[in-house]
């Protein structure tokens, strides 16, 4: 039985994209799929190639032409077999050890919950905390959560958003009034700020 599926798009990162699965736990438990976003750089070999190695349960998919990190996210949604799901970004990556206890607590009263929150460190050194004042909080929406996927089935990410999807998907998870588990435990780290990143360009006006 799959318990936890861990989705990842990813557009040209060959080397961070690596980096990010090799931080997943090794468990029985827990699949890996990869979207490859048409990337025109060497990350689809990267993961072919990672494919032929690793002790991941790692699937590999690809979108022949560049279709947005929406429409890629809605492919991998739609390909988990998980309980849960959570969206590992392709530039960043977990602590594997505190990532792998909140798998375990998944099985206990915390997967009880729709929704079961983490934090987050930033490059600076800086954490994020998740609590009930920012559980509507886009900014780490996909990062910070594992969510129930049946009771998530049928919310789709906006695919004409090229920045900032996240925001509208958990505004309609939120609506749904989910049971929320705030753990206070930092097991993923964000690679903020990045120069060259979507929300990089989002914030200097470039797209």
């Amino acid at each position: 039985m799959i318990k936890l599926s861990i989705l990842t798009p990813v557009w040209n990162q060959e080397e961070l994209v690596i980096k990010g699965l090799d931080s997943i736990p090794r468990r029985e438990d827990v699949e890996v799929i990869v979207c490859n976003d048409g990337s025109t750089d060497g990350t689809l070999a990267a993961l072919k190639e990672y494919a032929k190695t690793t002790d991941l349960n790692l699937t590999v998919l690809s979108n022949r032409k560049n279709k947005g990190v929406a429409a890629t996210a809605n492919r991998l949604l739609a390909a988990a077999k998980g309980e849960w799901f959570h969206f590992l970004m392709s530039d960043d990556y977990l602590y594997t050890g505190k990532y792998n206890a909140l798998i375990d607590s998944l099985y206990g009263k915390n997967g009880e919950a729709d929704v079961v929150c983490m934090d987050l460190i930033e490059n600076s050194g800086a954490e994020y905390v998740l609590d009930s004042e920012k559980s509507g909080d886009y900014y780490c929406a996909q990062a910070c959560r594992f969510i129930r996927k049946a009771f998530a089935d049928g919310i789709k990410y906006p695919e004409s958003k090229l920045v900032g999807e996240d925001a509208d998907f958990h505004a309609e998870l939120k609506a749904r009034n989910p049971k929320i588990v705030y753990t206070k435990i930092a097991a993923y780290h964000y690679n903020y700020p990045r120069v060259g990143s979507l929300i990089y360009k989002h914030l200097r006006g470039e797209i």
